[in-house]
């Protein structure tokens, strides 16, 4: 590679971590800023069957104590019932005939959910897709209700290492190129 292609190599990258820096759970975007990728469009839709819930684990943060995670365990099926999905830690994306696509959380761009009661809406890099999800490029996780950390249960050094598991619901959509 040329020392111009290497520079511009590191210049887009350095570009899209600080674009990507401000697109976090601490400072979200308005849902209405999220759109389809460009030049993507979507492959599969999977909605959160109602057993789905979104664990969280008291844990030490300093001096204090706060729920962490959250830790998907939830199953999605498509529209027609014919595919599906097992969504857990990673996040990962499981299929029952094996296919499987997984993100990089610290990646995810955050979005307001509509629903003020409700895990972010997510923008999420597809990473080492196979057989049917081969294709995926990118997931959003939209139309959120529930998944929030517990607010009626102690987090303290008594409860260090307790979970709570807490349902939600949400659409997640796979998009492959054009």
């Amino acid at each position: 590679m040329s020392w111009s292609g290497l520079a511009l190599l590191v210049l887009s990258t350095l570009s899209l971590t600080a674009s990507l820096a401000g697109q976090t759970a601490q400072s979200p975007l308005a849902n209405s800023e999220m759109k389809d990728p460009d030049g993507q469009r979507v492959q599969f839709r999977f909605h959160t069957l109602p057993t789905s819930v979104q664990i969280y684990t008291c844990r030490p943060t300093g001096q204090a104590f706060a729920w962490s995670g959250p830790d998907p365990d939830a199953i999605l099926i498509n529209d027609k019932k014919t595919i599906t999905v097992h969504h857990y830690k990673g996040p990962t994306w499981e299929a029952t005939d094996g296919s499987i696509v997984r993100s990089d959380g610290s990646l995810a761009r955050h979005y307001l959910p509509k629903n003020k009661d409700a895990v972010h809406w997510l923008e999420l890099p597809a990473q080492g897709p196979d057989k049917q999800f081969a294709r995926v490029k990118t997931i959003h996780r939209i139309d959120t209700s529930g998944g929030l950390p517990p607010s009626d249960k102690p987090c303290d050094a008594p409860h260090a290492g307790d979970q709570e598991r807490v349902n939600y619901s949400a659409t997640y959509l796979f998009y492959v190129d054009k």
